[in-house]
């Protein structure tokens, strides 16, 4: 099962919120969002002290909230990502949670690296209107191009992992990478190949399809 976690609207493509048969869970002052935009979602997880005492009485007219404490040991979205996962999503794409805070958004990159979500196989995303970031863990990969989204970088996530690209603009034997490597950056899809291949070994690996605006 897919749902979408929206956390603002910050970098948010319109045409998400016309995507049918998809589960939408509002991240704090997102359930808001969702709600003007006549989405009800399943779940709210939050302080919600991003929005004022009339937008909690608008929230609470569609769905029960529970509001945490401000003072917590999990960022609001860390907590939507569990209750996501509590609820047997397999797959989720995360919404709004770039271009604000940098410890805000490493925080969430931190959330895809997490060992007890790569081991359970959920598949996480960081969606914004210029990346998609994934986090693909060690075997063979075929990549499928997002639409518009002509380049691809991989960024290792621990140190001497093994990777080889094929079908890539940019194309890599069998290569250890360091960390800190920036050797696997700005690569390219190409037309004529429908599935380029990323095999990774020794290691996760971080991929980003991302477009220019």
């Amino acid at each position: 099962m897919k749902v979408n976690l929206l956390c603002s609207l910050r970098n948010v493509d319109e045409e998400v919120f016309q995507e049918s048969h998809v589960d939408w869970i509002g991240v704090d002052r997102g359930t808001l969002e969702l709600i003007k935009h006549n989405i009800t979602p399943v779940e709210a997880v939050g302080d919600f002290d991003s929005v004022n005492e009339l937008e909690i009485a608008e929230i609470k007219q569609k769905i029960n909230i529970n509001p945490v404490k401000k003072e917590k040991d999990d960022t609001d979205l860390a907590l939507a990502v569990d209750m996501a996962v509590s609820l047997n999503y397999k797959e989720i794409c995360i919404y709004g949670a770039t271009g604000g805070r940098l410890d805000h958004f490493m925080g969430a990159v931190q959330i895809l690296t997490k060992p007890e979500f790569l081991n359970m196989d959920i598949s996480i995303s960081l969606v914004d209107q210029q990346n998609v970031i994934t986090v693909l863990k060690p075997g063979m990969h075929k990549v499928d191009k997002i639409e518009h989204m002509n380049y691809v970088s991989f960024i290792p996530l621990n140190p001497n992992l093994r990777m080889k690209l094929d079908g890539f603009k940019y194309e890599l034997p069998y290569t250890t990478l360091e960390q800190g490597s920036t050797l696997t950056i700005s690569n390219e899809f190409k037309d004529d190949v429908k599935q380029p291949v990323a095999i990774v070994e020794l290691g996760n690996i971080l991929m980003i399809q991302s477009k220019d605006k």
